[in-house]
């Protein structure tokens, strides 16, 4: 009866708002938002606010982040063109040269026609003579800016050549070891296992997503108000969170799981370098979240669909009067026994796994019960009979 039903085309005023606000929701939200604790401060990435510095002043910032010593520094900004201030691109060159693991984002471009990646657009080659590329990831970023991010994908292939995305990068020059076990998954895209936020001094994050990374403005490293230790042997992100920290802008931000409006989300709750600093305490904690495959899920599924026909056929045929209720009762009890079981899990393995087979399924058997005992079972017992007793008189 699923299958049937889903050649169906619901086109509804009425449920489409409804079918949005749901489409961009996963169980799996819950745990992000409101059930795990906060997993602490992650002491080896330390994210820094550009706001709107022209070239001249990054390569101010740069230096003085570069004279404590970090051990990878990456810039989530392109720096396509040269400007008519030479001097000002001579200064962020030279600044780059300085930096000992220099990561700078890229840009992947798709062929419509084939629909994979056929080039990728770098920062002017000045800037990039002695850094490092690595693409940008924000699968969210397509054709629906405000569907949230929760995948990234760690290389493409470009012209039968591996390239690698930002984060990766950072994370590969920090410590190959760990990234090359993650990369060894062999995954095309993962599952952000998002860490934290930074505090972002205002209402709409929650609690739990608050203050893991460390993050200052760049006013701060210009005031040197900073300890020497959020900078020596780190991995520095810089990149745009609004004009200052805590500035309400919508520019490069995304929904995450972390939003405290898991459903329906209003505001967008982390900025992209944010994002990137989550994949990359992922890649070195090793900690990755992990789906059940199909051929695990589907007969678990399959097994939890045939018991309950089972059971819901005893009780029409046992307790038809009370068939009804206890149906709709059990139904109830067996999602949110499964639901509490799929959060549990995930919240404790980082392993997910998939109910939506087994869960519509539930709300439809009790139906289907009822509709099999009196109607499909008494047709097909009077045709049975029909046709015997004509095959009996001829």
């Amino acid at each position: 009866m699923m299958y049937l039903f889903s050649f169906i085309e619901f086109n509804s005023d009425l449920i489409n708002p409804i079918a949005k606000a749901l489409s961009d929701f996963e169980l799996t939200d819950v745990v992000f938002s409101h059930m795990r604790e906060n997993p602490g401060i992650e002491d080896r990435v330390t994210v820094v606010n550009i706001g709107r510095l022209d070239r001249r002043g990054v390569a101010t910032l740069i230096e003085q982040i570069n004279a404590e010593h970090p051990k990878v520094v990456g810039i989530d900004a392109f720096f396509r063109k040269l400007k008519e201030d030479k001097e000002g691109d001579s200064l962020l060159a030279a600044a780059f040269s300085s930096v000992k693991n220099m990561v700078l984002v890229s840009e992947l471009h798709e062929n419509d026609s084939t629909n994979s990646i056929d080039s990728v657009s770098y920062s002017n080659p000045l800037f990039m003579k002695d850094a490092t590329p690595g693409f940008a990831d924000m699968i969210s970023e397509g054709a629906d800016f405000f569907k949230t991010s929760r995948d990234c994908i760690p290389y493409e292939i470009v012209h039968g050549k591996k390239v690698f995305s930002f984060p990766v990068m950072m994370a590969y020059l920090y410590d190959s070891v760990k990234t090359k076990k993650f990369l060894a998954r062999n995954n095309s895209t993962e599952t952000i296992n998002f860490q934290g936020n930074i505090d972002t001094r205002k209402e709409g994050v929650s609690t739990n997503s608050k203050i893991v990374f460390t993050a200052m403005d760049y006013t701060q490293v210009f005031d040197t108000l900073y300890d020497p230790s959020v900078f020596k042997d780190k991995i520095v992100v810089l990149g745009f969170m609004g004009e200052y920290i805590g500035d309400n802008t919508w520019t490069d931000k995304f929904f995450t799981p972390l939003n405290a409006n898991y459903v329906g989300k209003a505001n967008p709750d982390m900025y992209g370098v944010v994002v990137h600093a989550n994949i990359v305490s992922m890649i070195l904690k090793g900690d990755y979240i992990n789906d059940m495959p199909d051929w695990i899920n589907t007969p678990i599924s399959l097994i939890i669909i045939f018991l309950n026909v089972w059971l819901f056929s005893w009780l029409f045929i046992r307790m038809e009067m009370w068939y009804d209720g206890l149906s709709f009762i059990l139904t109830i009890i067996e999602v949110m026994l499964l639901t509490v079981v799929v959060l549990y899990v995930f919240d404790l393995y980082s392993y997910r796994v998939d109910i939506t087979l087994p869960s519509i399924a539930l709300f439809l058997t009790g139906n289907m019960i009822e509709i099999y005992y009196g109607l499909i079972k008494p047709l097909y017992s009077k045709i049975v009979k029909k046709f015997v007793t004509s095959t009996k008189n001829n």
